[in-house]
Parts: structure tokens; C-alpha cells; sequence
């Protein structure tokens, strides 16, 4: 008869077993999402179409910085940066710097009314097909990307944003 603190670890590590092997087998056949690009790796090109009826192309704004803010209407901290984010790009707006949001998981309706509603005027559409948000690995609201003017990734943030972040990398992104 083993130990009882060797019995609890025998036990523990046999139930650790049997969640992993359930979760195998209720997740089978489907794919893992992909990670997000990391720093210093190309930004996925993807072309949006915006709330005001314009479009969006990653790759036409290379040359400039440009800030990806992944929201969604019914997330708390997307409400609690959205100041933030508003008065940041009104910082930057004589710099070579170019904002988008991109609602995901959401619909037109209510993305619209959370950007109206937190003053959000920056560029912003729906990611219908959620391609965009799969192409940057998206697990979670807010998501935030920071690519350079080579196009590539140079920092992510999960999470909601400072202000002071959110002008901290944006000076590192356009270096």
C-alpha cells in the first residue's frame, strides 16, 4: 500500500491522465488554432471592409507603422482601452502611423454602436469569415498588433492598453 501523500500523487496524475485523454478524444479531428505571429516575424496580409464602406489592406500601408486592435462589442476591457486608443491615434495622426480595429466574433450591429459609443473614429470592420482572426491566431479580446513598416510583427499584446504602452511601442515600431 503506497504512502498517502504517494497514493493523492498517484491518484492526481490518473485523473490528469483521464481529462487530457477525454479532451483528446472530444477534440479529435479538429486542428489546433495557430499561434500569432511573433516579433520579428511578417504580419498576415488580410484586406477588411470598413464600417464606412472603404477597404483596409495590410500590405497597402506598408512603408508606414501600423496598430491591429483585434475587439469585440461585448468585451469589457475592449471598452476600457477604447479611450486609450482614441486619444493615441489622435497623437499620432501627423505621424506615418495607421490604426485599424477589426470586430471579430461579433456582429455589425453591435460593433458599430460599441465604436460609436467609446468615440472610436479609427478605421474598423467586421471580420465576417473570421479568416483574419484565424491568420493571427486570435484567442482571446483584446488583441493588439504592432507591425512595422517592413510589414512585420513587432509586438503583440493580449490584453487591454495603456495609453503609455500603446505610445511605447508604437515609437519602437516606427525605428
Amino acid at each position: 500500500m503506497p504512502r498517502p501523500g504517494l497514493r493523492r500523487l498517484l491518484i492526481a496524475t490518473a485523473l490528469a491522465s483521464a481529462v487530457g485523454a477525454l479532451a483528446l478524444a472530444a477534440g479529435c479531428g479538429e486542428r489546433a488554432p495557430p499561434a500569432p505571429p511573433a516579433a520579428a516575424e511578417p504580419a498576415p496580409d488580410f484586406r477588411l471592409a470598413l464600417f464606412d464602406g472603404g477597404q483596409f489592406r495590410l500590405s497597402d500601408h506598408r512603408g508606414r507603422t501600423v496598430v491591429v486592435n483585434f475587439f469585440a462589442s461585448w468585451c469589457v476591457t475592449c471598452g476600457e482601452e477604447a479611450g486609450a486608443f482614441a486619444k493615441t491615434a489622435a497623437r499620432y495622426a501627423t505621424q506615418p502611423v495607421d490604426f485599424v480595429a477589426v470586430a471579430v466574433d461579433d456582429t455589425e450591429t453591435k460593433a458599430r454602436q460599441f465604436l460609436r459609443k467609446a468615440g472610436l473614429t479609427i478605421p474598423a470592420g467586421l471580420d465576417r469569415s473570421g479568416a483574419i482572426k484565424e491568420a493571427y491566431g486570435i484567442y482571446g479580446m483584446p488583441m493588439t498588433f504592432f507591425i512595422d513598416k517592413a510589414g512585420m510583427v513587432s509586438y503583440v499584446h493580449a490584453g487591454g492598453l495603456t495609453e503609455q504602452l500603446l505610445g511605447m511601442e508604437i515609437d519602437k515600431a516606427m525605428r
